[in-house]
């Protein structure tokens, strides 16, 4: 048998097993030992077409010298090129080819879950307070465009406080990074400010700023300890929190880009905070539950009513029927006091 006839006879076996490894890999969930077979088959191949272009490189060429040599080799590249282009615009039916590929891997498998673990835990003899924040499904914005295929999204911003039974602020347990010192992006005149953000909690914590907003800047020391990074999911936080019997526990959260057919772009034209950056959309939700620090238990947050839509004021606003998507940012959150 000359070279030419093994190579031959080799390729068109190692086409039949990437053929059918690449099945099982679209259609199934991963496996170690399809996925060595393909990687070890497409060794394999490349070593076979090199040598089957050494031993055919006559014929090659000479058929590339062809006209319609040359129209496959100019409809290949171009075939490919729409490939590419489809794929990084998410058209059909090139993401589609992937889409499916995902839905049928995932299909039969047990659904799994993720969560971020947050410990902001200090002093060990006070009980520890953990909160589990259940991302719903209007928690992360649909993409916002940046730049031609290039998006970002928006995730919530939180914060966490205390407050006596009759409504009076203790202290802030968790907020997010961003809130805490107006980490939204600079401008020629400072910080960006976002004082609509979580409007019911940066009144109650009562610190008015130099530009007259109590959303707050750099270099708080109240919040130094118990500021983190927004989650990206469902997260566990972990806090301290003083046993003095009875308290309120109070959740607020936002997110940019929730629009909807009442807090539209265009609600209020004469808003600068609202209407200015066009990002506002639904105002901020809170929730809350009495808590008592003596009684280890769980408890699960009501929704007890809304910020102003601009973070005009501190006022809790119960009117909630303008409210739809936002609902859906949490779909609840659960408190435990070991």
């Amino acid at each position: 048998m000359n070279i030419r006839s093994a190579t031959t006879i080799t390729i068109s076996i190692v086409f039949i097993t990437l053929m059918t490894t690449g099945i099982l890999l679209y259609a199934l969930p991963w496996s170690y030992f399809v996925g060595a077979i393909h990687i070890w088959a497409s060794i394999f191949f490349i070593i076979g077409t090199g040598l089957h272009f050494k031993n055919n490189l006559k014929v090659y060429l000479s058929h590339l010298s062809k006209r319609a040599g040359k129209k496959t080799l100019v409809g290949c590249g171009v075939g490919f090129l729409i490939v590419v282009v489809g794929l990084m615009l998410a058209l059909p039916p090139f993401a589609t080819v992937m889409e499916t590929a995902e839905t049928l891997r995932k299909r039969g498998l047990p659904e799994t879950s993720e969560y971020t673990l947050t410990d902001l835990t200090g002093d060990t003899d006070l009980p520890k307070l953990n909160l589990f924040l259940k991302a719903g499904s209007a928690y992360e914005s649909e993409p916002q465009p940046v730049f031609w295929t290039i998006t970002y999204t928006s995730i919530p911003q939180v914060a966490v406080w205390m407050e006596t039974l009759d409504g009076q602020y203790i202290d802030t347990l968790y907020v997010t990074g961003k809130v805490s010192n107006s980490g939204f992006g600079e401008t020629d005149a400072g910080p960006t400010r976002r004082p609509e953000a979580l409007p019911y909690w940066s009144h109650s914590r009562g610190i008015q700023e130099a530009d007259g907003y109590y959303a707050p800047v750099n270099e708080n020391a109240d919040l130094d300890g118990v500021s983190g990074a927004t989650p990206q999911s469902d997260s566990f936080i972990s806090l301290t929190a003083p046993r003095m019997g009875e308290y309120r526990l109070l959740v607020e959260v936002n997110r940019s880009y929730d629009f909807n057919e009442y807090y539209s772009k265009d609600r209020f034209p004469e808003d600068p905070i609202y209407s200015g950056d066009g990002s506002s959309g639904q105002p901020s939700l809170v929730y809350a539950t009495t808590i008592d620090s003596n009684e280890s238990r769980k408890y699960l947050l009501d929704l007890i009513g809304r910020g102003h839509h601009s973070g005009a004021d501190g006022e809790l606003y119960t009117d909630l029927e303008n409210i739809s998507t936002a609902k859906d940012i949490l779909s609840f959150i659960v408190a435990d006091v070991e």
